[in-house]
This record gives structure tokens, C-alpha cells and sequence, in this order.
């Protein structure tokens, strides 16, 4: 009797545990601090991340054409992009040479001399045939070339033409709205950025800050400081970001996707029957 209370007791230490630590998880936010920068099209930036107080740390740069990310639990590193795996070297066998002949068995009688007329002739004539061939293999791959182009234009083309049944509209809706939903609940508290954007088109540099303004009035991000440049082709940036969520809405909004049937039949390709069928 006294072992089965041992491990009712055991189980229930347990139980409590895994329970405080599930709310200590969905009390606990999610915070996150960003920086970069972007010039003379060179970028720049590094994150950090910590989760339930900063007992998981992430850590991310891209500095001088290099980057990596680590991930921390504790003092322990669990995972680092920048440690390279040694590879075993195999051991091959290193075949022996024979001896090399210091003297040659000197022929009896010489070579007797050979015409070269009809070797020569052989070799133009082989000379011909492969230039021949290879101007053949150039032409082919130039068809094939077309060919491939116009497949892939095709494929495209009914990648967005699928798009337009209403399935898929139905799948595009439901996405756009919890994506907005994702988005509005991780987005950052501060974001600031500055700087200057041209495309050496003035046409296309309206359109792309449009495009922005757009962006800034549907998911309300202030702080772009941007200018358009109309003269010139550049792109001279310097942000900053921080913020903070809360894991549980942003994991549930995420299975609510997951377990829609039109996202697992259209985009994880699984056999899902059709409702009404």
C-alpha cells in the first residue's frame, strides 16, 4: 500500500510540474530585438529572441557576407549553424607503383618508315565531323531551351488559373485573414526605419512607395521614415525593431490553418475527401 501511495505521489509531483510549467509558457511572452541596416547593397542585421525569460535564447546576425544562428536553453548550446561537422576522413589504400624500366630493350631492326598521308587525311576529315556535330548539339539545345521556356510559361500560367476556382479562393481568403491575424498579434511594438529608396525610374519608385504606404495603413506600422529618391538607383536603409507575443494565440491560430481541410488537400497534398461528395 505504501508503494502505490509512492506513486500516486510521484505522479501527482509530476503532473504539477508539467502544469506549472504549460502556464508558465502561455504567461510568458515571447520577446524579440532586431537591427539592420542596408548600403551600397551590402545587408546587415542581427536578432535576438528570448523565450519564458530568457531561459531559451536565438540568436541570429549576417554580418560581412557571413551569418549563422544559435539557439540556447540555459547555458547550454543546443544548436549553432557555425560549427562545422567534421567529416571522416576514409583511408584508401595507396596502390605501389611497379619500378620504372631504367633501360629500355633496344629493337633489332628499326621501325620501318610510315606514310602519313592517309592519317592525316583521317584526322581532318574526323576534325570536320566533330564541328559538324557540335554545331548539330548547338542548335538542339537552343530548340531545347525554347521548348523548356515555353513549358515553364505554361505551368505558371495554370499555377494562377488554378487559383481562380472557387476552392482556391475560398483556401486564399481563409489564409489572407488568419495571416493577418499571425501578423497583427507578432508585429512590433517599436519599428523604426529611415532612409532612401530609388529605382532610377521615376514611375516605379511611385509604385513602390505606394505599394508601402499601402502596407503601412493595413497593418498600421508607424515609424518609416522613408524618402524616395527619383534621380537615382539606390537603396540606403538603417531599421530597428522590437517586440513581444504571446506563444498560445499565435500556436492556436497556426492549427486552426493546419487542421483546415482545403490547406491539407491543396497545399500538403493530402487525400481529403471533397465535403458533399
Amino acid at each position: 500500500m505504501e508503494i502505490f501511495l509512492l506513486i500516486l505521489k510521484i505522479i501527482g509531483i509530476v503532473l504539477a510540474v508539467l502544469a506549472a510549467f504549460i502556464v508558465f509558457a502561455i504567461v510568458t511572452p515571447f520577446t524579440y530585438k532586431a537591427e539592420g541596416s542596408f548600403h551600397d547593397k551590402k545587408p546587415d542585421g542581427e536578432v535576438r529572441a528570448g523565450w519564458l525569460l530568457n531561459l531559451v535564447r536565438i540568436f541570429a546576425y549576417y554580418h560581412g557576407g557571413k551569418g549563422g544562428v544559435q539557439v540556447k536553453v540555459l547555458f547550454f548550446t543546443v544548436f549553432d549553424s557555425t560549427k562545422k561537422k567534421k567529416k571522416k576522413r576514409s583511408k584508401k589504400k595507396k596502390k605501389k607503383r611497379p619500378p620504372a624500366l631504367t633501360e629500355q630493350p633496344q629493337a633489332e631492326h628499326p621501325p620501318e618508315p610510315v606514310s602519313l598521308d592517309n592519317e592525316e587525311f583521317d584526322i581532318e576529315d574526323s576534325e570536320y565531323e566533330e564541328e559538324e556535330t557540335g554545331i548539330i548539339e548547338k542548335v538542339k539545345g537552343i530548340f531545347k531551351k525554347i521548348a523548356d521556356f515555353f513549358r515553364n510559361a505554361k505551368e505558371k500560367i495554370n499555377g494562377v488559373l488554378v487559383w481562380l476556382d472557387p476552392e482556391h479562393r475560398r483556401l486564399l481568403k481563409f489564409l489572407w485573414e488568419n495571416g493577418v491575424k499571425i501578423i497583427m498579434k507578432v508585429k512590433p511594438k517599436k519599428f523604426n526605419v529611415n532612409g532612401f529608396i530609388g529605382t532610377g525610374d521615376p514611375y516605379s519608385t511611385g509604385t513602390v512607395f505606394s505599394y508601402i504606404a499601402l502596407a503601412v495603413g493595413l497593418f498600421g506600422i508607424p515609424g518609416i521614415e522613408l524618402e524616395p529618391d527619383y534621380d537615382e538607383k539606390r537603396i540606403d536603409i538603417d531599421a530597428e525593431a522590437s517586440g513581444r507575443f504571446f506563444v498560445l494565440p499565435v500556436a492556436l491560430i497556426a492549427l486552426k490553418i493546419y487542421r483546415n481541410k482545403d490547406f491539407q488537400r491543396f497545399i500538403l497534398k493530402k487525400d481529403i475527401p471533397v465535403e458533399g461528395q
